[in-house]
């Protein structure tokens, strides 16, 4: 393994994104439950949680198009073709579901698609994982 900080910078950076990840799903869950009355908050509370979800969602995105532009046109590190499909993947689905709910919240489609959309997200995600740490043993 090398000790250059420049071959750790996308694996760690990558555990960023994870770890945003896991936030935004559960800013999601904690407004869908909110927005179905199952948690007892107010109309601000419900509101405000769906405000720190989309912020938190769109950083998410852009994080995760700055790991995969840096890794795809700057470090060179990782080899393996699954890793880099996977990452175009996750950029993909990620601005496909944040443009389907910001835009078309109002239809009854948008909600099942956005919902749909996350959970692929989070196994694409369990598979980065999985092959990024397989990449590095």
């Amino acid at each position: 393994m090398d000790s250059n900080w420049t071959f750790w910078l996308h694996p760690v950076s990558g555990l960023i994104v994870i770890g945003l990840a896991i936030v935004v799903a559960t800013y999601g869950w904690r407004y869908r439950n909110a927005r179905l009355g199952k948690s007892g908050l107010d109309v601000m509370q419900t509101f405000n949680i769906q405000k720190v979800h989309k912020y938190l969602g769109i950083s998410l995105l852009t994080l995760t198009a700055i790991v995969w532009l840096l890794e795809e046109f700057a470090l060179k590190s990782v080899t393996g073709v699954t890793h880099g499909l996977n990452a175009v993947a996750l950029v993909v689905l990620l601005a496909t579901s944040a443009t389907i709910i910001l835009r078309f919240r109002r239809r009854r489609w948008a909600t099942p698609i956005h919902l749909t959309l996350n959970a692929s997200i989070v196994v694409l995600l369990l598979l980065q994982l999985l092959s990024g740490l397989r990449l590095i043993n």
